[in-house]
């Protein structure tokens, strides 16, 4: 009892903040929804919007997984089997592009495929419209290749190759090896790339927002236009019910395929054959079609620089442009700045405070503490948790005071789950004797957390850090549905001057998200690696 007020009296700062901004906001949706009775759910089955849109979620999230999957199953494959030159600049380079925010693929998107974009330009007879489903299914299949690629690459890394050589001294042919042999062990991280990207698109905000125009909506779209735009929050809180249900199917189904992935995770070192052109042909090919986008948005910037540099600046510092974004350019910056290392410091501070937990408590048991304080925020998405905080603080003259405290809530339970993957993985490889014999000579708790698990731990700490900084940084959801006037990020500006049908300064602020990321990739992969994985 003693070591639970203890481990209670540790994380008091987490469990404060999460009751407070998740789960006691989270719990008035269900009240609101438990109170309006059966009428809501009558509505919602009897509105042929609904079962509309929620197809459109659905089917959406198959064919953005059939068309990413195919192309990453076959650069997967290539980068794990083939003697391809300069490996580790193609991994990287097919790394990056799911680091940037939707935001950023968006402007390179409409850039290239627009009525008036490049592909327009050089074929007359070009017809593709960009804000239509099969916009949405290309934009996010672009998004989600580097995913797709980066966790089958591992599950064909994982295959032993002892195995091969043992078929291969038998006769057995090609077809039966990858029966037997390849499939079992590709199977579970294909499983857990499916479901990921599934999570990914069926919570889908920006991409579908703008590419889809009201006609098009997600279930997570829906949410907004309902509770932003419609007042009809009993309404909606029957979609979160139901969205909040199926991501947790989909976590849960993820998690247990990532169990096994941990189970299994020896990675192979291939004895490569002659070098093949057509595997490295394909891979320039595929690297070239997911950085297009922002190559576009690069060229399109120092197009502007070049002809125009005094527009571009007139635009930046004039404040012509303050009334669209609600305050300056320069407050836009250190919006985001802020908010991304606060969130970063936050989320550190909190998954530290359940390290230092499992020194006085039970390893398996803070893992069973933790899985649910982790797995429900990451169920629930950026849409949810601003209405949920809008219909539980939104009646106090604090919530519009300081508003500021909201957003960096949401960009803080955004970042939990991949902080806490980082430092609970860079906690895992401490080893336990260490911390055994610091005990047995009577070190306290504090001094074994200060003194041998922090310098263990440091290149973790600087990589959850940055992930933390990074999305918080690209985070839009719940900055566009909870921020007002002054405390506009750089995405939320992105999406106000696109709307605005200015095309040079939302440019502009992607690919200071775009340098902001790389370099963030770059500090990452020197410090450790990149894991896309939840």
């Amino acid at each position: 009892m003693s070591q639970i007020i203890s481990i209670l009296k540790t994380n008091f700062f987490l469990i404060c903040f999460l009751s407070i901004f998740f789960y006691i906001p989270l719990s008035s949706i269900f009240y609101l929804n438990l109170n309006s009775g059966m009428t809501n759910w009558v509505e919602l089955f009897n509105n042929p919007l609904f079962f509309r849109f929620l197809t459109f979620t659905i089917t959406q999230s198959i064919l953005s997984i059939i068309l990413s999957s195919s192309i990453g199953l076959i650069t997967g494959y290539f980068l794990a089997n083939s003697n391809i030159p300069f490996r580790s600049f193609f991994r990287a380079a097919l790394t990056v592009p799911f680091l940037f925010p939707p935001l950023v693929l968006l402007l390179g998107f409409v850039i290239l495929f627009d009525s008036s974009g490049i592909l327009s330009n050089l074929f007359t007879n070009y017809s593709f419209d960009p804000f239509s489903f099969n916009g949405i299914i290309i934009a996010h299949s672009l998004y989600n290749i580097s995913l797709m690629t980066r966790i089958l690459e591992s599950g064909f890394l994982s295959e032993p190759e002892s195995f091969h050589q043992l078929a291969d001294s038998l006769g057995v042919n090609k077809w039966t090896k990858f029966k037997n042999i390849t499939f079992p062990h590709i199977k579970p991280y294909f499983l857990s790339a499916i479901l990921l990207v599934f999570l990914y698109t069926f919570n889908s905000f920006a991409i579908v927002l703008i590419l889809g125009q009201v006609k098009l909506q997600t279930l997570e779209v829906m949410i907004y236009n309902q509770t932003k735009l419609r007042l009809n929050y009993e309404f909606a809180s029957s979609l979160v019910i139901i969205q909040l249900l199926l991501n947790l199917s989909i976590i849960y189904l993820y998690t247990k395929q990532t169990s096994y992935e941990a189970e299994n995770s020896a990675l192979t070192i291939k004895q490569y054959t002659k070098f093949n052109i057509w595997p490295f042909l394909f891979i320039i090919f595929i690297t070239i079609l997911t950085w297009i986008p922002f190559i576009l948005l690069f060229f399109s910037v120092i197009e502007g620089l070049i002809q125009a540099p005094s527009i571009v600046i007139d635009q930046l510092f004039s404040g012509d442009y303050d009334r669209f974004l609600g305050t300056s350019s320069s407050r836009v910056l250190l919006n985001s700045i802020i908010f991304g290392i606060f969130t970063s410091i936050f989320t550190i501070s909190m998954i530290l405070a359940l390290i230092y937990s499992s020194l006085q408590f039970n390893t398996n048991k803070i893992d069973r503490l933790t899985s649910p304080i982790i797995l429900i925020p990451m169920a629930t998405s950026a849409i949810t948790i601003s209405f949920a905080l809008i219909q539980t603080h939104g009646q106090f003259s604090f919530f519009s005071d300081f508003v500021s405290i909201y957003i960096l809530s949401a960009h803080i339970i955004a970042a939990l789950p991949f902080t806490s993957r980082v430092l609970f993985s860079s906690f895992s490889r401490v080893p336990k004797e260490f911390i055994i014999a610091a005990k047995t000579f009577g070190l306290s708790n504090f001094k074994i957390m200060y003194s041998i698990i922090m310098p263990l731990i440091k290149s973790g700490l600087l990589i959850a850090f940055l992930f933390s900084f990074a999305i918080s940084l690209g985070e839009f959801g719940a900055t566009y549905y909870l921020a007002r006037g002054e405390w506009t990020t750089l995405s939320l500006a992105i999406e106000r001057l696109f709307a605005s049908r200015n095309t040079l300064l939302p440019n502009l602020y992607a690919s200071l998200l775009v340098i902001f990321s790389l370099l963030i990739f770059w500090v990452i992969e020197k410090f450790g690696s990149v894991d896309l994985r939840l």
